[in-house]
């Protein structure tokens, strides 16, 4: 009995602990805190992106924990997510106006992004409730230095050390201070009082070695680059500084040197082992990168950075496949990292599979909205699809986040010059300029956009200075041949393209310009025989045999232009361009199933491109495939849905086969909207009008199509139906004779004569 009660209280205590354990687990104090420490575990591990999971559970507990947005906010500023870092510091001081830490970090961004005179009033509002706070009088002296205010950021760089005299930190700030000043004897002796109050540390001695390096004092800023490696052998920046000092003085192997021995003596810290290959990057000696980037790989397989580094290698070498691979090995061990989602999203899109790559890249962008390049690829999906609006407005985003993006400023530049918005173009130009002063689109654009504007003689300026940047490219060259060519001054445009060729012989666009002097003197033949030279000089060029099929598509030369135009595809299975000329010249000469198999192959070249489908609707049309046609019609409908002559020619399709009149007619009023001017979408949708019994609707629509072309057949059959309909039987039959004139033996007019017996009888 005793031993039964006493299992039945230790059930009891248990159940009781229990309970009491669940209370504690469904607290949501307790479980925001629990999520609070673990992400601050994960941050002093340097695992960011866990952190970053962790507190982002405590935010969905309790939005309002100030606690936890600082800690995230400490994260993005060690993952460099700069616009995220602000957002969480901000959100941090809304709550504690007090967090002093929080309210200092926010002035520091804010210096940091340019915003002198915000951070100058967040050191100021620290101060005034901590009157002593060096780190707060620091950030006041070095905002007013940032505005202009020298006298006073040196009196408040003084003012600091006061505050704190046993800081190296403050005399390092003092001493940066003076040399922007010119006072050199001042600042060395700060730099050497701050590293005598931190002998330890390499940065008092790296920071004085860069201040002698700026000051041409070589032979001292080695010594104290060797000092500050020996006072701290296992800190990468000292060696960095090193060989950054042998690269400025041309000697690039004791550079490299330092750098291989980082690598060698401190293997273990990535910093240190991947020095040389970022050196190699940094100067653009990709091949060599590539080399070291892949050894680091194999190496370090667990790094995923390096593995990173080491896709967008391949992918610059346009080694795809192997990208892929990698792309693939990176995501099995990190499925939710953004940058490798970026880059696998980028392999979509230079492999052509553009659904792929959006959902991708949108994926990668939910976890880092900030991510500039990533935008920027997504802007190049929807590019590839045909979507130049969204496409603008990634690209956008991405120069709005990173404004020094110079890929997706040259994106929107040809974006604006393919719309022809000049006014646009000009400033994208000036962007660039002010971000890359020696861009050569940059230049390329403000050229094209002031030309357009009717300003030839900036558009010459813009140019001549573009010879100057690169006398050895034949691009300021070419654009200069074509505004002389554009002026009619053919010999001067002739010779400039001939300099453009002396300095590639190999440009297509020299040729290109050149083969358009002679065509614009109408010397076919002269135009020939140059392509001929060049061709004999180049001749597995797919291009060259393209502009020859051009030119004898202009002389009315359709079997040679179809002749030519083949075996450029034949050269270059990729040639979109050859692939459709051959397709429309084989549709010219009536030769359709050839033709077809011609805009199926363009189809699979670029199959978002709804205009290919257009072509095979039409073909299929005259072979009197009427279903194929539609089918066609309704794909590039479903590519873009509001595409004008799609929905014209399946809404006339659906008219003639019996097909649903309202969907006919909501077609044909797509159409009309969207090409307003042209006949025949007037004359689709006064069809659609007549089929749903709307005559005095009609009448204006193909009254307009007949001014504009008075001698087609069926708009002059369609007026005379509808005028018949109206009961107005003289002007019935007169349109319905004149159909017949044009065309007696056509099936239109024994149509009209059935009309008009009708009529007669009537």
């Amino acid at each position: 009995m005793l031993a039964h009660l006493r299992r039945s209280r230790g059930i009891s205590l248990f159940l009781c602990c229990c309970l009491l354990l669940s209370g504690c687990t469904r607290d949501p104090n307790v479980r925001k805190q629990k999520f609070l420490a673990q992400g601050n575990q994960f941050l002093e591990q340097g695992k960011y992106p866990e952190a970053v999971i962790s507190y982002g559970r405590a935010l969905q507990i309790d939005p309002r924990y100030a606690d936890a947005h600082y800690q995230l906010a400490q994260t993005h500023l060690k993952m460099g997510s700069w616009a995220a870092a602000y957002q969480e510091l901000a959100r941090t001081v809304d709550l504690q106006p007090e967090n002093w830490a929080a309210q200092l970090d926010l002035g520091r961004l804010l210096l940091a992004g340019g915003k002198a005179k915000e951070a100058k009033d967040r050191a100021q509002l620290i101060l005034k409730s901590n009157p002593k706070h060096s780190d707060a009088e620091m950030l006041l002296s070095n905002a007013d230095a940032a505005l202009g205010s020298m006298k006073e950021a040196l009196e408040e760089a003084n003012d600091a050390i006061r505050m704190a005299p046993d800081r190296s930190v403050l005399y390092l700030n003092l001493g940066h201070i003076q040399a922007r000043m010119n006072d050199v004897q001042g600042a060395e002796q700060s730099f050497k009082k701050a590293q005598s109050l931190d002998p330890g540390s390499a940065t008092p001695r790296i920071t004085l070695g860069k201040f002698y390096q700026q000051n041409k004092r070589w032979t001292d800023a080695e010594s104290e680059f060797k000092a500050a490696i020996q006072a701290a052998p296992k800190d990468v920046s000292p060696r960095a500084a090193l060989a950054a000092l042998y690269f400025g003085q041309g000697q690039e192997s004791q550079a490299e040197q330092v750098l291989t021995e980082a690598k060698e003596q401190l293997s273990a810290d990535p910093k240190a082992y991947r020095l040389l290959g970022d050196s190699y990057l940094g100067r653009g000696q990709y091949a060599k990168a590539l080399t070291e980037f892949a050894a680091l790989s194999s190496k370090h397989p667990d790094d995923l950075s390096v593995r990173k580094a080491y896709v967008q290698l391949l992918l610059l070498n346009n080694r795809v496949e192997e990208a892929n691979k990698q792309s693939q090995e990176v995501l099995k061990k990190s499925p939710q990292d953004p940058e490798a989602l970026v880059l696998k999203g980028e392999i979509e899109v230079r492999q052509n599979h553009t659904d792929e790559a959006i959902t991708t890249l949108q994926q990668a962008l939910k976890g880092a909205p900030d991510n500039g390049f990533g935008h920027y690829q997504l802007g190049v999906a929807y590019k590839q699809k045909g979507n130049s609006q969204q496409a603008e407005a990634e690209w956008r985003e991405a120069v709005r986040l990173y404004p020094n993006q110079i890929e997706a400023w040259v994106a929107l530049g040809t974006s604006a010059t393919e719309r022809s918005d000049w006014h646009s173009l000009e400033e994208i130009s000036d962007r660039l300029r002010k971000y890359s002063p020696n861009s050569v689109d940059g230049y390329l654009f403000h050229a094209t956009a002031r030309f357009n504007q009717g300003d030839a003689a900036s558009a010459e300026a813009d140019l001549n200075r573009l010879m100057q940047l690169a006398p050895d490219r034949p691009i300021a060259y070419i654009e200069l041949g074509r505004l002389r060519t554009s002026q009619k001054r053919f010999s001067d445009a002739e010779a400039l393209f001939e300099k453009a060729l002396a300095r590639d012989t190999n440009s297509i666009n020299a040729v290109k310009g050149m083969l358009s002097v002679y065509m614009a003197e109408n010397k076919p033949a002269v135009a020939l025989k140059f392509l001929e030279e060049q061709i004999q000089h180049n001749p597995a060029s797919s291009m060259l045999y393209l502009f020859e099929g051009q030119i004898f598509s202009q002389t009315k030369q359709n079997e040679s232009a179809e002749g030519a135009f083949a075996h450029a595809v034949e050269l270059d299975h990729s040639n979109l361009a050859a692939v459709v000329l051959l397709a429309q010249t084989r549709a010219s000469l009536k030769k359709y199933d050839q033709a077809i198999a011609d805009y199926q192959k363009a189809i699979e070249l670029s199959p978002h491109d709804p205009r290919f489908f257009i072509a095979l609707g039409t073909l299929f049309e005259k072979k009197g495939d009427w279903e194929q046609a539609r089918d066609n019609y309704q794909q590039a409908l479903g590519i873009k849905p509001d595409e004008p002559l799609a929905a014209n020619n399946l809404a006339y399709l659906l008219l003639e086969h019996k097909g649903d009149v309202t969907v006919a007619l909501s077609l044909a009023q797509t159409a009309r909207k969207g090409l307003p001017n042209l006949p025949n979408s007037a004359d689709t949708l006064g069809w659609a009008y007549y089929h749903t019994g709307a005559y005095s609707a009609a009448v204006p629509l193909f009254e307009t199509a007949v001014k504009a072309v008075p001698d087609n057949q069926a708009y002059r059959y369609h007026l005379g139906m509808t005028y018949e309909k109206l009961k107005n039987p003289a002007r019935a039959k007169a349109e319905l004779e004149k159909a017949i004139s044009l065309d007696p033996k056509s099936p239109v007019a024994e149509q009209a004569r059935q009309a008009i017996s009708t009529i007669h009888e009537s």
